[in-house]
């Protein structure tokens, strides 16, 4: 039996498998184009340590690798300690009264737009864990706990952002446990390679809470 008679033969069958294997190959293509897409239009943030070699002297930097701008809504950083864990907002710290009229706004505050490739610098992670420290009843200063009644575990910041018209917010969040030498000065280790974003339900209402609480 010659090819065209073998086709014709087995017509009946041939045609559905031809059809159904265009239609897988149509259907791999979409899922490749809309991966490209999702990529293009997911919000990423980045929330790293600048000038690594100041250790806790460094600033914290958030980096909007986004294709299009967010607006950074507020910055609240979760500390761990031996007697429990609480929330302190990173938003207008590090400037004296006296010097507030010539910061910039977003330098002062850490609100405001993102431009897509752009960073904010927040406080140094030095200053963070002073001002969490008085707050928790551990005070720090130079590095060192001056009461060491309660221990400081980890800090993780939160970065609660809005990404193009999504009318939703979410949060970049990136967690670093505190280590100390045996002089009990501290150190930073980030716990995850990247910064991990949290938009769910519950993490929802945590953010409306802390509106309520900070404003």
């Amino acid at each position: 039996m010659g090819v065209t008679e073998w086709f014709g033969a087995n017509a009946q069958w041939i045609s559905p498998v031809t059809s159904i294997g265009t239609m897988m190959i149509w259907i791999f293509y979409a899922q490749l184009l809309y991966s490209s897409y999702a990529r293009q239009t997911r919000a990423r943030i980045l929330i790293n340590r600048a000038v690594g070699d100041e250790g806790i002297d460094s600033p914290c930097l958030v980096c909007n690798m986004s294709g299009e701008s967010v607006y950074v809504y507020f910055v609240m950083v979760r500390v761990e300690t031996t007697d429990g864990e609480f929330f302190v907002p990173a938003t207008d710290c590090g400037h004296a009264s006296a010097e507030r009229d010539s910061v910039d706004l977003n330098t002062r505050t850490h609100q405001g737009p993102l431009a897509s490739g752009s960073c904010m610098q927040l406080c140094s992670f030095n200053d963070m864990l002073e001002r969490a420290g008085r707050l928790a009843g551990a005070p720090i200063k130079d590095g060192q706990l001056t009461e060491p009644e309660v221990e400081l575990k980890a800090m993780e910041y939160h970065v609660i952002c809005i990404y193009g018209s999504d009318k939703r917010p979410f949060g970049a969040i990136r967690r670093f446990e505190i280590e100390h030498d045996d002089s009990g000065r501290y150190s930073l280790v980030a716990t995850t390679t990247d910064t991990q974003k949290r938009s769910s339900l519950r993490y929802q209402k945590q953010i409306s809470q802390w509106l309520q609480e900070h404003g």
